[in-house]
């Protein structure tokens, strides 16, 4: 018998077949490509979640608020962690079980290296003068050349008259003896010097231009350099009256200035293990683990030199030439009298050189290669306030800047670094006293060459790579020429500099001393044995050993793998040697990134199958209800006929049960090659699924529909198909369009919130796209690993949405056409009464748009308690994007709405009134 039903109504089976087929499906093939996707980022994942550490360990009480509040590690952790860690919590590290490298670093703080720029000057020389003074205006340059810092000036004195030099083995007293005899008293502000014969004979002393002592004056300003050269006869050039023996062809001058340079300390074998260091060495030897220093019996540190400068720092030097008259005016002219002079004379411009700085190099002016340095100084890490927007602003340094060197070693002379001046962001302290060290150079190392992790999914190495930040507005991208900020010499500065000198752990006692060697180590980079795939056993196992590093050392620990790169706003302040405020966006590490997307994906893939599913229900139990109720009549005569409920039920389950098992097996055979067109890579054990959930669907779809058929009375089932007549109410005479449709949705509750339903689906299904995507990126917004994922997830969520979307219009298009026909008489009625088509055409496009506007609210409430489910706020953006979400559901629900209000315009009012 239900095959004979399926045949007499093929229309209806027909209809309730396409409909299954479609929903399976869809299904199907969707849910293939959301399984293909999440297997795409978590294989990104995989391949990406790990940098080089998976734990980093630091001293008690380094985790900064910031961090803690914001589940972050600062690019600048390391700069400002000088030790903390004993080696006996080192050694309880690496003997903790699972840990398979254990790489402690020790950043022992900058110190100070010098820099040399040759200027050749040989082409400003005017020789057919007998005198010239050239000056040489240094000018350091910082902050992509927003900051600069004068520095003093340098006067080469060109003179063609004789020169006679000092001469130094008989000058040890006051009185100053020259190489031709000429013995001369002390006189203040000019006891240095070589004496000038004039033209008349006359032999005058060149005192120089300086004020004071040298250990007195740190920046130089108050004792200009003043080098004397003699124009020899053949061209060469000689310097202050010396031997024409060692006279040049080249006039250069060397000018000088101190850098700051980063200093840390490590363990050679686990630097090796961890990032490959040793492979990085490009000229030279690796260091060896045993070696060591004693300053204190000329044992010197062994280090690895960076191959390339980690600061932007360039020497600018502008070339210019002083007046003849004011020449004339030297020989014989008391120092601060020319200093004076000079202070106010102009200089005809002569151009420009540029110098960049360069790492440290082993002097060559040294029998045994050496880099001489200057003490050591440990810098702390900054503050940050938070501004109004969540960003960051690093709190200015109470100390004035450059404070520390007047509690330092003597750099008199123009030797302290301009820069040290510029705004302070960090407390500085002196770590060694020594005013000169000196550290062998044993290799060369490239950072450049570091065996390679995820670029996505990095952990600064700061103890190789400078920290950067960019200009996160247009203002500060064009200050900036479009080009990251980088650090400078200022050891108080926002960014500090990368170590350009590794030394190992063995030489620090020799360095700070035992005592402070101690607990000199400043972070342990650990490596958990056996990670291949970022699953839940390994996230508990490498949580359980942080937990235990954490019990047995009482640091503190950050899990680090899975960690990736997000950007933080920085408000940096204006410095106090010419840099603007910026707004800059520097990179923060973010921990747990790849396991907060794997968990967002997940929840998403969940919401999706679920979705899905109701919908599906809900399409496939309207489709159902309108075919049972088509046979209202023939089951009341077999009712009547004795049939008992029970049986009745079953028949209707029955014949929806035979559709959807053929809708089921279709959709099996149809699910790999569709598959196949819209790659997305689908089995047969997964089109197999089709089967029994179509049959599922189908008979979870007719559970009302039956229920419904067998509790029907015979008498009430052979009634006429039209409302039954109520006690008219009392209202207003007269009615509009817009009221009888309001009054029409609510004469079949049932139906009409079967279809508000599936429209609020629809469109809480596309709010949710707009709340996922938000909450998707509330987890990994800005990450590099998680902007790599995202693109291959929003085109599943369009595709599901896009089909929910579909199927909901196509529920109410349904619902709205079944009321037509059930009414038809009704309004066959009207159109006798005098309703021309527009008004039953609008009649039937209201009760639409009612309805979707119905379901339009409640999708957005829907999707509203999504965004406060997932991110617990509910943004202004989302809801706006709610609005426009429900706005859109309104217009699909008059678009639903059109081909059963045209359908009206064809009922014939004669045989609608012959078949009442």
């Amino acid at each position: 018998m239900i095959w004979s039903q399926l045949r007499r109504r093929l229309w209806r089976s027909s209809a309730l077949f396409a409909a299954i087929l479609l929903a399976t499906t869809g299904f199907t093939v969707l849910t293939g490509t959301v399984n293909t996707s999440r297997l795409q980022v978590t294989g990104e994942v995989d391949a990406n979640f790990r940098g080089a550490y998976d734990i980093l360990v630091r001293p008690k009480g380094a985790r900064t608020a910031v961090e803690n509040e914001r589940g972050t590690v600062a690019p600048n952790q390391l700069s400002g962690t000088n030790g903390g860690i004993t080696t006996a919590q080192y050694r309880a590290i690496q003997a903790v079980q699972g840990v398979e490298v254990a790489a402690p670093i020790a950043t022992l703080g900058s110190t100070l290296v010098s820099n040399t720029a040759q200027v050749d000057i040989t082409d400003l020389v005017d020789r057919s003068k007998p005198r010239q003074l050239i000056r040489l205006e240094p000018t350091m340059l910082a902050d992509r050349g927003l900051s600069s810092a004068l520095r003093v000036s340098h006067y080469i004195y060109v003179t063609q008259r004789p020169l006679i030099g000092l001469d130094t083995a008989r000058s040890t007293g006051p009185t100053a003896y020259f190489t031709d005899g000429t013995a001369l008293p002390p006189r203040e502000y000019c006891d240095t010097g070589s004496l000038e014969v004039q033209e008349d004979g006359t032999k005058k002393r060149l005192c120089g231009a300086s004020l004071s002592n040298w250990p007195d004056d740190f920046g130089g300003f108050r004792t200009p350099p003043f080098d004397v050269y003699g124009l020899l006869p053949d061209g060469r050039f000689s310097s202050g009256g010396s031997d024409p023996q060692y006279a040049t062809d080249r006039l250069v001058v060397n000018i000088w200035w101190m850098t700051t340079v980063g200093l840390a300390a490590v363990d050679p074998v686990m630097e090796a293990r961890l990032l490959g260091l040793d492979q990085a060495v490009v000229s030279g030897r690796y260091l060896r683990q045993d070696e060591t220093a004693d300053l204190a019996k000329k044992v010197r540190l062994p280090v690895l030199t960076a191959a390339r400068p980690q600061v932007d720092e360039t020497l600018r030097v502008t070339l210019g030439t002083v007046d003849d008259d004011l020449v004339r005016t030297i020989p014989g002219t008391r120092s601060d009298v020319l200093h004076a002079r000079l202070g106010k004379a102009e200089a005809a411009p002569s151009g420009t050189r540029t110098f960049e700085t360069r790492p440290p190099q082993p002097d060559p002016a040294l029998e045994t290669p050496l880099v001489i340095f200057m003490f050591v100084l440990r810098s702390g890490l900054p503050r940050y306030d938070t501004t109004a927007d969540g960003g960051l602003r690093p709190v200015v340094s109470a100390a004035a800047p450059g404070s520390w060197i007047i509690h330092g070693p003597l750099l008199g002379g123009g030797g302290t670094p301009s820069l040290i001046f510029d705004t302070a962001f960090r407390d500085v302290e002196l770590a060694n006293r020594e005013s000169m060290l000196s550290a062998e150079p044993v290799g060369v190392f490239d950072p450049a060459k570091l065996q390679g992790y995820s670029e996505l999914s990095r952990v600064p190495l700061e103890t190789y790579r400078s920290p950067e930040a960019e200009g996160a507005d247009p203002r500060s991208r064009e200050l900036l020429g479009d080009r990251p900020l980088a650090p400078s010499s200022n050891p108080a500065g926002y960014l500090v500099s990368a170590p350009q000198l590794i030394t190992t752990l063995a030489a620090v006692p020799g360095l700070l001393g035992a005592k402070a060697a101690e607990n000199a180590i400043s972070a342990v980079r650990v490596r958990v044995a056996d990670v291949q795939t970022l699953d839940e056993l390994t996230r508990e196992r490498i949580r359980r050993i942080a937990e235990e590093i954490s019990t047995t050392t009482g640091l503190d620990v950050d899990i680090t793998v899975g960690s990736s790169l997000q950007r933080q706003t920085v408000d940096l302040a204006a410095g106090t040697l010419g840099r603007p405020e910026l707004r800059l966006s520097e990179w923060w590490s973010r921990k747990g990134v790849a396991v907060a997307i794997m968990e967002a994906i997940d929840r998403k893939s969940v919401l999706l199958f679920g979705l899905i599913l109701v919908v599906c229900v809900l399409f496939l139990a309207n489709a159902t209800t309108a075919a049972v109720r088509d046979r209202r009549r023939e089951l009341a005569v077999l009712a009547c006929v004795g049939w008992p409920r029970y049986r009745l039920a079953a028949m209707v389950t029955g014949e929806v049960a035979v559709v959807g098992l053929a809708a089921g097996l279709v959709s099996a055979g149809l699910a790999v090659p569709l598959s196949r067109v819209v790659d997305v890579p689908a089995g047969t054990s997964q089109a197999l699924l089709a089967v029994p959930l179509a049959l599922l669907l189908a008979v979870v779809a007719a559970v009302v529909p039956a229920v419904q058929a067998a509790r029907a009375h015979p008498g009430t089932a052979l009634a006429p198909l039209v409302s039954p007549v109520r006690r008219a109410r009392r209202t207003r005479t007269g009615h509009t369009v817009l009221s009888a449709a309001l009054r029409n949705t609510r004469r079949r509750p049932g139906r009409t919130l079967l279809a508000a339903v599936a429209v609020a689906l629809g469109v809480g299904a596309f709010t949710t796209l707009l709340t996922l995507t938000w909450v998707f990126h509330g987890n990994v917004t800005g990450t590099l690993l998680g902007d790599a994922v995202s693109l291959r997830v929003r085109a599943v969520d369009t595709v599901a949405v896009a089909a929910t979307l579909v199927l909901a219009v196509l529920a109410l298009a349904d619902v709205l056409y079944l009321n037509v026909r059930e009414r038809s008489a009704e309004l066959a009625t009207l159109q006798a009464a005098g309703w021309g088509d527009g008004a039953l055409t609008r009649l039937i496009a209201y009760e639409g748009v009612l309805i979707g506007a119905a379901g339009a609210l409640a999708g957005a409430g829907v999707g509203l308690f999504f965004v406060d489910r997932f991110a617990a706020a509910v943004p202004a953006t989302a809801v706006a994007a709610t609005a426009a979400a429900a706005l859109a559901g309104v217009a699909l629900s008059g678009l639903a709405a059109v081909l059963p209000a045209l359908s009206v315009r064809r009922l014939r009012l004669s045989t609608l009134l012959a078949q009442e």
